[in-house]
């Protein structure tokens, strides 16, 4: 199963995307463009926990940052990003796969940017 996720903060908006749905939330306060990129995993992450929990997943996202840094390819040196991943990196499973993908490919990204 591929989803797609993607924060913008035009509208302060997370939004997931997979064959079945297009999920678009709205985020209070001013969270930043990489909050909201961990805001819009964490979500997909608690999707696929409760809808899909024994199927083979693949998250996408543009951000590179998050995804390397999920991935363990680069360090979290931000509080407020740091607090985001330890929310999400015990989400990871094995089943799990979260993978960068071009901003042009992204699904999410283009629902966001109507």
């Amino acid at each position: 199963m591929d989803i797609y996720v993607d924060g913008g903060t035009r509208n302060s908006n997370i939004c997931l995307v997979n064959k079945d749905e297009c999920i678009v939330k709205y985020r209070r306060g001013k969270p930043t463009n990489n909050e909201l990129e961990y805001l819009a995993v964490l979500y997909a992450l608690g999707y696929v926990r409760d809808k899909y929990p024994d199927k083979s997943v693949r998250i996408y996202s543009d951000s590179k940052l998050i995804v390397n840094q999920i991935n363990g390819n680069y360090r979290v040196t931000t509080d407020n990003l740091l607090v985001l991943y330890n929310k999400c990196k015990p989400m990871m499973t094995k089943k799990i796969k979260l993978i960068w993908i071009s901003r042009k490919f992204n699904l999410a990204g283009h629902v966001l940017e109507k």
